[in-house]
């Protein structure tokens, strides 16, 4: 008889890993709040308070400061409506989980906050922007923490996310440190990015989040080549307005699978 013991069978390894990264995480966001005033000092003095290196010959932070319909910076401000249109999607399933409704209320405040922020640009309109993402990433990394770990485990993740996300976006405002946002949004990729990989529970939203995570790369590399996407469009769009378009886009997985949910038998 063969004694050997089996492997253990894919489905199990990313829960395993699951478990242990959580707690990672949490740690490393500890200690970022604690700690990481004076490394951001460090590491990020060449940045304004808007976090870039520079702003444009026009003072705004980013490369398209037309006016619109009376509006200033029109683009960057019109091009976050797909948040509120998808935050109103995400909030017809008021019967759903929790944490799908704070991703809908996350991605209200989102499109709003970020138009603020666009059309008033500022350090403090800046918190408002972030602080709608911050309600946002909750949702949507407690959701893909139901499919890996359970509903009850998704529960408490939101409960400790909320105010976590929310002090980290208000953190570079306050006191210069950067370190926890960061924390927030790379440690919360490298959470879909194993949603994505895992298998899911049953009762969890069948969202394919590595699409997700697809989505949100693309905007990120927009947002760090906004002059350039609008020099190469002939000044016609910027890459900080496709980045709005980028991100709300990968928040279509979620409506999807919703949709999908919806129809089965």
């Amino acid at each position: 008889m063969n004694t050997l013991t089996a492997p253990n069978p894919p489905s199990i390894w990313p829960r395993r890993v699951a478990a242990h990264l959580l707690p990672l995480l949490a740690l490393l966001f500890t200690a970022a709040v604690l700690a990481g005033g004076p490394l951001s000092q460090q590491l990020f003095a060449h940045l304004n308070a808007h976090g870039h290196a520079h702003l444009h010959a026009h003072g705004h932070p980013f490369a398209d400061a037309r006016s619109g319909f009376g509006i200033p910076n029109a683009m960057d401000v019109l091009s976050n409506l797909p948040f509120v249109l998808l935050g109103g999607l995400v909030l017809r399933r008021a019967a759903g989980p929790e944490a799908l409704r704070v991703l809908g209320i996350g991605l209200l405040l989102t499109g709003l906050g970020s138009a603020l922020y666009h059309a008033i640009p500022s350090p403090l309109t800046l918190v408002a922007d972030r602080l709608g993402m911050a309600v946002a990433f909750a949702g949507a990394l407690a959701l893909a923490t139901q499919g890996l770990l359970g509903e009850a485990v998704a529960r408490r993740t939101l409960v400790l996310l909320l105010p976590a996300a929310a002090l980290a976006a208000a953190l570079p405002a306050l006191s210069g440190n950067l370190l926890p946002w960061l924390v927030v949004q790379f440690g919360g990729v490298l959470w879909l990015l194993l949603a994505a990989f895992a298998p899911r529970l049953p009762s969890a939203l069948p969202a394919r989040w590595g699409w997700v995570v697809a989505g949100y790369a693309l905007a990120k590399v927009l947002e760090m080549h906004d002059s350039e996407v609008f020099a190469l469009t002939g000044e016609w769009v910027s890459g900080h307005t496709l980045k709005h378009l980028a991100a709300a886009a990968a928040v279509l997985p979620v409506v999807f699978a919703l949709r999908r949910q919806d129809a089965r038998p």
